[in-house]
C-alpha cells in the first residue's frame, strides 16, 4: 500500500506580483571604488544602447515610449525621469556621453525602456563616491534587464550597498503624484540607515 506524501510548504513565500496599475520602483545604492573602470563600463553600455537604436526610423512608435509618454502626460507632477526626452535626444543626435552616471542611466533607459535616474554623492575623503539609482517599471517593462545592467556594472568597479524594490500605488485621484509603499520583495543589503530607502 502506497501513501501519498504532501509537499512541505515553502518557508518563505514569494512576494505577490504587482497589480497591472502599480508602478515598481527599484532603488540601488552603490559605492564606486574604481572610477576609471566605472567610466569605461558606463561608456561601453551606452555604446551598446546606441547600436540598438542606430538608424531605426520607428523610434517614435516604440510601445514602451508611447505608454510612458501617456502615463507622464496624465500626471500633474511626473515623478519619474522622462523616457521621451531621452529618446528625443538620441533621435536628434544630441545625446552626448562623458558622465558615467548619465551614460549608465541612458543605457538602461534605451535598452530596458524603463525610466531611470542616478544621483551621485562624492566622498570628500577620496576618489570613491556613492551612487543612488532609481528605476521605474510597470508590469510590461523589462525591470529585470535594468536591474541586471546596473548590478553588473556596479560589481565590476565597486560594491553594492543596498538593493530594494517598492510598489508605487496611484492614490484615488489620478492627478496626484504616486505614493511609495515598501514591499518585502527585496532586502536592503547594507547598513546605510535612512539613505538606503530614499
Amino acid at each position: 500500500m502506497q501513501t501519498q506524501r504532501h509537499a512541505a510548504a515553502p518557508l518563505i513565500e514569494p512576494p505577490a506580483a504587482p497589480a497591472a496599475g502599480e508602478c515598481r520602483r527599484l532603488r540601488i545604492v552603490a559605492r564606486i571604488e574604481s572610477p576609471d573602470l566605472w567610466d569605461s563600463t558606463a561608456a561601453r553600455l551606452l555604446e551598446c544602447a546606441r547600436r540598438r537604436w542606430q538608424g531605426r526610423p520607428d523610434i517614435a512608435d516604440h510601445p514602451a515610449l508611447r505608454r510612458w509618454s501617456q502615463i507622464q502626460d496624465s500626471q500633474q507632477r511626473p515623478e519619474q525621469p522622462c523616457l521621451r526626452t531621452l529618446f528625443a535626444a538620441f533621435a536628434s543626435g544630441s545625446l552626448v556621453g562623458g558622465d558615467p552616471c548619465a551614460d549608465l542611466v541612458a543605457a538602461v533607459m534605451l535598452l530596458s525602456s524603463c525610466p531611470a535616474e542616478a544621483v551621485q554623492q562624492p566622498d570628500p575623503l577620496g576618489d570613491q563616491h556613492t551612487v543612488r539609482f532609481s528605476v521605474y517599471a510597470y508590469r510590461e517593462d523589462d525591470l529585470p534587464l535594468a536591474e541586471d545592467m546596473i548590478i553588473t556594472a556596479v560589481k565590476t568597479c565597486g560594491t553594492l550597498l543596498a538593493h530594494r524594490c517598492t510598489i508605487m500605488r496611484p492614490p484615488a485621484r489620478s492627478t496626484a503624484p504616486l505614493v511609495d509603499h515598501p514591499t518585502p520583495d527585496r532586502l536592503v543589503l547594507g547598513n546605510l540607515g535612512s539613505t538606503a530607502a530614499r
